[in-house]
């Protein structure tokens, strides 16, 4: 039994030794192999050398990796401001025009409740039932009263051209605002003498171009694209569209108009019965006599029930317009924001790759 014990325990020593050498082995192994990367890790990171305007900066890495940042931050706040200026600017653009709108729809309303305008539309929904005239007579007409005479589509129009002017101009304001806070952070960082050609530089100058370069035609295109540019050909039909949906069905053009032939053709037999009584002592000329009479008392029956009809209609039809104008300004300012938050999104995206692409250099060399 003693005579074991040793040699137990020397077993153990050496598997321990063994153990302890495999470790070393390792460890030197990879000493050998991440010799580089723990070089790299305690090297400092050299200085960048930034260009503008002829200019020569020597900027530390961490320097500029605060720059990018500074970059990113200041076309972010831009492209909010941005769309604030649009949001602003939209929105009292279109409560003028649409003030100058409204005021339109008294002289709609007295066209619409005059007799000329009666026949018609008494004249157009038959020639519409026989296939030879188009329908939305009533839409047209609106639209030449309301949106034609209001001067709408060169408003709309000088509405969006103002608009991207002062976007295109807050844009520059947004590349001046971050030129100055990069020439402000350079400052102490300037060369005295240039570095040799070969070293590589980062230029601001490129950068600066490529900001510039987004914008302008940009907002055209997209605008062209989107259903705002159509707006004031179509305004006059959604108008009435919009109208005739909040009227009941006998205050609606068609069914007005409908209701308006019904009421002439019983109106004649009365009227000519009425003028042939009048004009029976006439002998030959009654029949002359007779119609004369019987138009005159169709027109003055006509006239008597329009103003009844006005009377009783008109508040409800001024209200169903002011409601359509409503709907359809905000329809229109929705669609023009729309478009506009595409553009401001694809141009301040493309700043801030511009942005990116330029400092990566920077941020793999610090890796």
């Amino acid at each position: 039994m003693t005579a074991t014990v040793p040699v137990k325990h020397e077993r153990s020593g050496s598997a321990l030794r063994l153990l302890f050498v495999t470790a070393c082995l390792l460890a030197l192994w990879l000493a050998t192999e991440q010799r580089a990367d723990w070089q790299s890790a305690w090297r400092p990171v050299p200085p960048v050398q930034l260009a503008f305007e002829g200019e020569s900066y020597r900027v530390p890495a961490e320097r500029v990796e605060t720059l990018a940042l500074l970059s990113a931050l200041r076309f972010a706040d831009g492209e909010e401001e941005a769309r604030r200026l649009v949001r602003s600017h939209l929105r009292r653009g279109l409560d003028n025009l649409f003030h100058d709108l409204a005021a339109q729809l008294p002289e709609f309303a007295d066209w619409y409740y005059s007799l000329g305008s009666e026949y018609m539309r008494i004249s157009m929904l038959l020639l519409e039932k026989a296939n030879l005239a188009d329908g939305d007579y009533v839409a047209r007409r609106a639209q030449a009263v309301i949106f034609d005479q209001a001067d709408f589509d060169r408003r709309l129009g000088a509405l969006r051209q103002q608009t991207e002017s002062r976007l295109l101009r807050q844009a520059r304001m947004t590349r001046a605002g971050w030129l100055a806070d990069m020439l402000e952070e350079l400052s102490a960082h300037r060369m005295p003498v240039p570095p040799p050609d070969d070293a590589e530089t980062v230029s601001l100058d490129e950068l600066l171009a490529g900001l510039s370069a987004h914008g302008g035609a940009e907002f055209s295109t997209r605008l062209s694209a989107s259903g705002a540019v159509a707006a004031g050909a179509a305004a006059g039909p959604l108008l009435w569209r919009a109208v005739s949906r909040r009227l009941v069905a006998a205050s609606s053009g068609r069914a007005l108009a409908a209701r308006g032939t019904g009421r002439g053709a019983a109106r004649f037999g009365t009227a000519a019965g009425g003028g042939m009584a009048v004009c029976a002592p006439g002998g030959p000329a009654a029949i002359a006599c007779a119609l004369a009479a019987g138009t005159a008392g169709w027109l003055a029956a006509d006239w008597a029930l329009l103003r009844l009809d006005e009377v009783l209609n008109r508040d409800e039809l001024m209200a169903a317009m002011e409601s359509g104008l409503a709907e359809l300004r905000d329809e229109l300012e929705q669609q023009l924001l729309d478009a506009y938050d595409a553009v401001l999104a694809e141009q301040y995206a493309a700043m801030q790759a511009d942005i990116e692409r330029t400092f990566v250099p920077v941020r793999a060399a610090g890796n």
